[in-house]
Order: C-alpha cells, then sequence, then structure tokens
C-alpha cells in the first residue's frame, strides 16, 4: 500500500474522479488502488482505511456512521423527525420535515440539542433543552410543546461507548490518512499527495476525550423522505490523536507547480 500510495503522490497533480463530490480524493485512490467503492461499515481493504483530507480545508472527517439506541424505538424517523423536525426548505412532498443537527459535548445548538458522556464514561448520549432554545425558532419550540411537550427526550438517544468501540474497531482501527492539495482548472478538480501517515490502534478513550473536547460531533441529517444517516465525525487535525501509534510514510511534498 505504501509503495502503490508513494507511485501516485510522486506523479504529482492528479485528476480527481468526483470533483464536486468531497470524497473525490478518497474515491480517486480507492480506484487507482483497485479497491471497489461500498458503503459497508469494514475498512477498505478489509484491514486498513483509506481516509483523505484536502490540505487547508476546514471540512470535517466523517469516521462511521452509527444508528442511535434503543435501536427496537429507531429513534430518528420515530421520535426526533416527527416530534422535533421543522419544515423542509426545499420539501418532495407535501408536509416535509427536517431533521438536521450537529451536536457538540461543549455547547447546545440554537435549539436546545446536545451530547453528553456519562461519569463512567459507558454511553454518550443526547439531550434536549427547552429553555436553551433561541428566540428564533419560538414558533418551532411551541409546535414541539404541542407534538411531544418540552421535557426530556424519551427515550433518549444514546450510543454505548463499547458498541462505538467495535464500529470504529472494524471500521477504523488501522488508517492511511492521506494529505493532499487541490487546484482546480476548466472545471476539474487535481490533487497531489502531501504526505501519508500510517496511524494504527484507534483507541476509545482517545476518542471520547475528543468528543468531551468538542473536537468529534455527532450529525443528524434526516427528511420525511430519507434518512442521510447518523455520523461521527471530527476535525482533521485530531484525527492522529485517537491513535496509539502515528507515524509518516510518504512526503511531506511541497506543494507542485
Amino acid at each position: 500500500m505504501i509503495v502503490r500510495l508513494g507511485e501516485i503522490a510522486r506523479e504529482g497533480w492528479t485528476p480527481s474522479l468526483r470533483p464536486l463530490n468531497s470524497g473525490g480524493i478518497g474515491n480517486t485512490i480507492d480506484a487507482r488502488l483497485g479497491i471497489a467503492e461500498n458503503n459497508l461499515a469494514i475498512a477498505d481493504t478489509a484491514q486498513w482505511e483509506i481516509k483523505s483530507h484536502r490540505v487547508g480545508s476546514a471540512s470535517l472527517l466523517t469516521l462511521f456512521h452509527t444508528e442511535p439506541e434503543p435501536r427496537a424505538a429507531r429513534v430518528v424517523p420515530q421520535l426526533l423527525l416527527p416530534m422535533y423536525g421543522w419544515p423542509h426548505q426545499r420539501p418532495r412532498v407535501p408536509g416535509e420535515l427536517s431533521f438536521r443537527q450537529t451536536l457538540r459535548a461543549t455547547q447546545l445548538t440554537d435549539r436546545g440539542f446536545g451530547l453528553e458522556i456519562d461519569a463512567d464514561g459507558a454511553q454518550v448520549r443526547v439531550n434536549f433543552d427547552a429553555e436553551s432554545v433561541d428566540t428564533r425558532h419560538r414558533n418551532w419550540l411551541q409546535s414541539v410543546e404541542r407534538r411531544v411537550g418540552l421535557g426530556p427526550l424519551d427515550p433518549q438517544p444514546y450510543w454505548p461507548i463499547q458498541t462505538l468501540f467495535l464500529t470504529a474497531q472494524t471500521k477504523m482501527l488501522n488508517t492511511f490518512y492521506v494529505e493532499a492539495y487541490t487546484r482546480r482548472q476548466r472545471g476539474e478538480e487535481f490533487f497531489a499527495i502531501e504526505r501519508v501517515t500510517v496511524l494504527q490502534g484507534f483507541e476509545l478513550d482517545r476518542f471520547a476525550n475528543a468528543l468531551r473536547q468538542g473536537n468529534a460531533q455527532v450529525d443528524f441529517d434526516a427528511r420525511t423522505t430519507h434518512n442521510h444517516g447518523t455520523k461521527f465525525r471530527i476535525r482533521q487535525n485530531i484525527v492522529p490523536q485517537l491513535y496509539r501509534y502515528a507515524e509518516i510514510a510518504i512526503g511531506p511534498f511541497q506543494r507542485p507547480g
């Protein structure tokens, strides 16, 4: 893998197969390496995951997708969306609702949602505090009161830490972290690899600390007609801190001309 990635890095500017897609670099590298595209929660090469980042981008890295417990309650389509959702700006069907929130443990959203990690670190939970809702959402809050009341979420969505560990272990145990420069030319995107870092030993305690510090977050992205999935995401520069072992395997290269 290091040899093949090094060959791509030494080529310099490489056209992205998906120039308008945030995952275009990763998709292109996968294709060059002969890795079939899939949405399965397993590492790209069965043992190694490939994650890419555009140098200078403030975008977040998606670590993995996992829906909250209790699974039998289907809390996103059966609770959060119908009881706490708001009208979608571009509805596909009449009355379509949206529930898009980015939750952190360090602050509540303007609609009163946030994360907490219990004292013994066993669970990550979703909270709702009606008193913290911004006055801009007064009408929405009144609709929530009519639909379900303004008390705590019931059931309260959560993730057992052990479940997150198993998900991460399956998907993120060992990672090639590819950082790349990008540029656009005649409507196409090109990338050039700056460096590749080998990361091994994803540790859940480090991930839990990233959540506590607000460096990792949970994204809900659901609408009446489709749930795009619940994502655990993290600031790009924090990724190496999640692993016991990190070593630069390729580069760093300067931005080619």
